[in-house]
């Protein structure tokens, strides 16, 4: 069993504090890509710890949990993803957080099988990893643009961990605002990530 310090607890509680912070600092709405692995779980966890430790009349703006249905899962898959969600949304509900779920998934045009078969795509490989971006990615890209039509900006709250590649961490640091947590999307128009 891995051993932890004291300063383990001030960490976190330093980091639950910040997300407090960034949350009551405006009214945009956030979206946690959630994908139930270690990032993506530790993040949606911390905002969740976060917002139970505000007042619920501070619990004011939505936080979307988001997570990709390709349409190619098995079903055992299928179902953690629905039971997963369905746990999220009555826990939130039983706690008064303000936590909606969502499954996206790919537009038909841009789905696994019309990809494969009706336009001819070879079967995806490490040198054409064509499914990642049209099954996963665009679709909440496109769950993200939704909410900014209809709030005008959001905030991505993404689970990254500081060892993650140097690239990513340049790609980062590019996008980030002066004085702020947050960066600027690097695709998305009025989405800012946390």
């Amino acid at each position: 069993m891995a051993r932890t310090s004291p300063l383990d607890g001030a960490i976190v509680e330093d980091r639950l504090r910040e997300i407090r912070e960034v949350y009551l600092s405006d009214s945009r709405p956030w979206v946690i890509g959630y994908s139930g692995g270690k990032d993506s779980t530790c993040a949606l966890q911390l905002v969740w710890t976060a917002l139970l430790g505000l007042p619920a009349e501070q619990r004011t703006k939505p936080v979307y949990v988001i997570t990709s249905d390709t349409l190619v899962e098995t079903p055992v898959i299928v179902r953690y993803i629905d039971v997963t969600l369905a746990r999220i949304a009555a826990a939130a509900a039983e706690q008064g957080l303000p936590i909606k779920t969502e499954k996206v998934t790919p537009n038909v045009d841009r789905s696994f099988w019309v990809n494969l078969i009706g336009r001819g795509y070879p079967a995806p490989s490490r040198r054409f990893r064509w499914c990642t971006e049209r099954l996963k990615i665009e679709p909440a890209n496109d769950f993200i643009k939704a909410r900014v039509a209809e709030f005008g900006e959001v905030v991505m709250v993404l689970g990254v961990r500081s060892s993650e590649s140097a690239t990513r961490a340049q790609v980062m640091s590019f996008h980030r605002i002066k004085g702020s947590v947050l960066s600027r999307h690097s695709s998305l128009q009025n989405a800012f990530v946390y």
